[in-house]
């Protein structure tokens, strides 16, 4: 059945539920990000992300990322995307090293959850679990040679 033109709401009435959905879009965002923004400058402020950089530092090295970027990793792994972005942002990065920590993170994201809803689905999910971890680090690593330059 094709739609007449007549029966489209009005450009008013598409454009109030688009602001009103991009408001909720972005307050979602906004509840997730500002906290980690926070959180991060008082673990910064108290030496935490230091310490961390520094006990993270040899796995880094092989990303030729700093030993902080592993921060932003595990959020991206452990919890979601938006909160690894947030931490991501915060750390004054390189643009290649945030393009090698997207890609890492984009290939495995929220392990936890959707390991859990994999299995559910009835998928081999320790296998994909595995699977999208390796992949990501060596997608990690592989990116780290193109974009990041060579180590000083």
């Amino acid at each position: 059945m094709m739609t007449r033109p007549t029966d489209l709401p009005s450009l008013p009435d598409r454009l109030r539920r688009g602001l009103r959905r991009g408001g909720r879009t972005c307050w979602v965002m906004l509840r997730v990000t500002v906290p980690t923004f926070i959180v991060m400058d008082l673990l910064r402020r108290l030496g935490v992300i230091e310490a961390i950089g520094t006990a993270c530092a040899p796995l880094m090295s092989l990303f030729r990322l700093p030993g902080e970027a592993a921060i932003p990793v595990l959020l991206g792994y452990l919890v979601n995307v938006y909160t690894a972005t947030a931490a991501l942002g915060s750390l004054g990065l390189s643009r290649g090293q945030v393009t090698t920590l997207g890609l890492m993170i984009g290939l495995a994201h929220q392990l936890v959850v959707e390991t859990t809803i994999l299995k559910t689905a009835g998928a081999r999910a320790f296998r994909l679990l595995i699977y999208r971890l390796v992949m990501s680090l060596l997608v990690g690593w592989a990116a780290s040679r193109l974009f990041i330059g060579p180590r000083p």
